[in-house]
C-alpha cells in the first residue's frame, strides 16, 4: 500500500483487507486477532496501544503477514539520527520491507491556517473561538511492524496487571450495565431491545466458560447499542443490513474488548451465522466507509464495556469518548481532499 491520498483511500484500504481476511477465514477471523494489552497494536517506543481504525487494520496486517510481534515503529524511530528513541541500539529496517499506514486526525484553524492539538483546539474554544473557524484534517504516518527492524530487542510480554476471571467480567458487566442475562433462549442467544435483556441456552449447554464468555459479550456489546447508553439503531430483523451492521459491531466490540481470542466456535454456530460474511463482504464492497464507521461504533462499544467492566475508570471513560472528534465537519474542496 502506497500512502493513501485522502480518506478515502484509505477507508478502501481498509475494506479490502478486512474482506481479504473473512473471505480466507470466514468466521473464524477472530481468532487470531491481536486484542487487548500486550497483544494490542502498539507503538514500539511509547508502548500508546493503537485505537479505533488504526488497531483494526494493523491487526488486520498483522493476521495477513503472520506478524506475531505487536509493536510498530515509523522511520523517524528506527532512524534515530538524535539519539532520542533508542540511544544504545542501532535500527535497520530490512530490504524489502512495505510500509503500513495510520489515520491521525486533528484541529485545523482556517484563520490562522495553521495546525493545532487538540488540547490547543479545546482550549481555542474555551476561550470563545467559533467552531466554524477550524475544520478536520487528516494526515497518514507510515509504520513498519518491528518484525522489519533489526537490532531491536524482542518483544517481552508485559506481566498480568490482575488476576481477571472472564466469567468475573460479564457478571460484572451485566450488572453495572443493567443487563439482566436469562438461560432461557432455547437453542439460541440473543439480545432483546424492548426487554432490555439478555436471552441464553442453558448453562450447561456452553462447552466451556469461555465459550459462555464470548456469547455473552457479543450479546453485551448490543445491549450498549440501546437508546440510554450509546444509542445506536436497534431491533432489526435477521437478513436485514441494519441487522448485518450491528452484529458487525458487535463482533469488532468483543475483538476489542479482548477476551474472544481462542474460542472454538462449533459447527452449528458457523452455520447458522455464515451468511453475515457475505452480508458484510458486499456491503463493505459497496460501501468502505461504512467499515469505519462499524468499527468506530465498536470502538465506543468496547470502552463503554471497558468502564462499565470496572476494568477502566470512569475518568479513562471519560477520557476516551472525549476524544471523539469535536470539530465541526464540512465538505472539503476538491484541492483540500486531494491534499
Amino acid at each position: 500500500m502506497g500512502r493513501p491520498q485522502n480518506k478515502e483511500d484509505y477507508r478502501k484500504e481498509l475494506a479490502d483487507a478486512f474482506i481479504h481476511v473473512l473471505e480466507e477465514k470466514g468466521l473464524d477471523w477472530k481468532k487470531v486477532w491481536h486484542g487487548r494489552g500486550g497483544n494490542a497494536p502498539q507503538n514500539g517506543i511509547t508502548r500508546a496501544c493503537y485505537r479505533g481504525t488504526n488497531a483494526f487494520y494493523l491487526s488486520l496486517v498483522s493476521m495477513a503477514k503472520g506478524y506475531q510481534d505487536p509493536r510498530w515503529v515509523t522511520m523517524l524511530q528506527i532512524m534515530d539520527k538524535s539519539g532520542k528513541y533508542h540511544p544504545k541500539e542501532k535500527w535497520h529496517l530490512k530490504a524489502g520491507s512495505k510500509a503500513s499506514y495510520v489515520e491521525y486526525w486533528y484541529p485545523f484553524d482556517t484563520k490562522a491556517k495553521k495546525a493545532l492539538k487538540w488540547n490547543e483546539y479545546r482550549d481555542a474554544i474555551k476561550s470563545g473561538r467559533n467552531p466554524e473557524d477550524f475544520r478536520l484534517s487528516t494526515r497518514y504516518t507510515a509504520v513498519f511492524n518491528a518484525e522489519n527492524v533489526e537490532g531491536m530487542r524482542e518483544y517481552e510480554e508485559p506481566a498480568e496487571e490482575k488476576n481477571i476471571k472472564p466469567n468475573d467480567i460479564v457478571n460484572k458487566l451485566a450488572y453495572n450495565m443493567g443487563v439482566p442475562i436469562y438461560f432461557d433462549g432455547g437453542d439460541q442467544a440473543y439480545y432483546s431491545p424492548l426487554k432490555d435483556s439478555i436471552h441464553l441456552p442453558s448453562i450447561q449447554s456452553f462447552e466451556t466458560d469461555y465459550a459462555f464468555c464470548s456469547t455473552a459479550l457479543h450479546e453485551l456489546a448490543h445491549a450498549t447499542g440501546s437508546p440510554e447508553r450509546l444509542d445506536r439503531k436497534q431491533g432489526n430483523f435477521f437478513g436485514t443490513p441494519d441487522y448485518a451492521y450491528e452484529e458487525l459491531v458487535a463482533e469488532i466490540s468483543s475483538c476489542f474488548m479482548g477476551l474472544s481470542s481462542g474460542v472454538e466456535q462449533t459447527e452449528k454456530h458457523v452455520e447458522n451465522h455464515k451468511a453475515y460474511v457475505q452480508s458484510w463482504v458486499n456491503a463493505i464492497r459497496e460501501k468502505p466507509e461504512a467499515l469505519v464507521k462499524a468499527v468506530k461504533d465498536a470502538q465506543s462499544a468496547a470502552n463503554y464495556m471497558d468502564w462499565k467492566a470496572e476494568l477502566i475508570t470512569e475518568a479513562e471513560y471519560k477520557a476516551l469518548s472525549g476524544k471523539a472528534f469535536e470539530v465541526p465537519v464540512r465538505e472539503e474542496r476538491s484541492r483540500d481532499a486531494a491534499r
